[in-house]
């Protein structure tokens, strides 16, 4: 987790968006997770992962509906936290439907995955996730995906990012024209791999699914 989805999830916090109680998929791999914030918000906070561990409330693949016998129905989450977890898995679309049957009436997911980003293994790094995959997503399930929380993280909201037909477009590398016009420059008269790349090299998606 880096500083900015931090900062994405304060936001959220902050705008009341997380309802209790709070699962967090993912949170064994013995990095930063959202423990802090959500108890300092006095919201309920438990995880789950693939292997026990120190932190790990729940032992579950979430590919696998079969698994889900792990959680009490009786007791549904308010807010199911997937962040960095999808771009590991095989079958994304199994991970988000098996959690929506985790949520009680008017519940939300939480997401966040990175749409360009180096490879990075835990266990294994599968795929990229960009803003259109969510946008189908929401539609196809019936779900809110509120235009103030669905953001380039760190960019500003996705909506900001749209050329004249309305298509999303990843935002420059540096939001500051001097900037860009500046780096164009000294990429064409260094002649470097990567100067047709018009884009950040570290750039995340993330979103509220919402229950209606």
């Amino acid at each position: 987790m880096t500083e900015n989805d931090l900062v994405y999830m304060r936001c959220l916090v902050s705008a009341g968006v997380l309802q209790d109680p709070v699962l967090e998929l993912g949170a064994g791999y013995g990095g930063l997770t959202c423990r802090e914030l959500v108890c300092g918000a006095g919201l309920r906070y438990s995880t789950v992962d693939l292997q026990a561990g120190p932190g790990v409330d729940f032992v579950a693949d979430m590919e696998s509906s079969a698994n889900l016998r792990v959680f009490n129905p009786d007791q549904p989450f308010g807010s199911i936290l997937i962040l960095n977890v999808l771009e590991h898995t095989f079958e994304p679309l199994a991970v988000l439907d098996n959690c929506l049957r985790l949520l009680g009436p008017g519940g939300n997911l939480v997401v966040l995955t990175p749409c360009v980003w180096p490879l990075h293994f835990y266990p294994h790094d599968t795929l990229r996730l960009n803003p259109g995959f969510y946008e189908e997503y929401a539609r196809r399930r019936q779900l809110d995906l509120p235009p103030e929380h669905f953001q380039f993280v760190g960019c500003g909201p996705v909506r900001e990012f749209r050329d004249a037909a309305g298509q999303v477009r990843y935002p420059p590398p540096t939001l500051h024209r001097g900037g860009r016009l500046w780096s164009k420059i000294i990429h064409e008269l260094a002649h470097t791999c990567g100067r047709k790349q018009h884009f950040p090299n570290r750039l995340a998606v993330a979103g509220v699914l919402a229950k209606k």
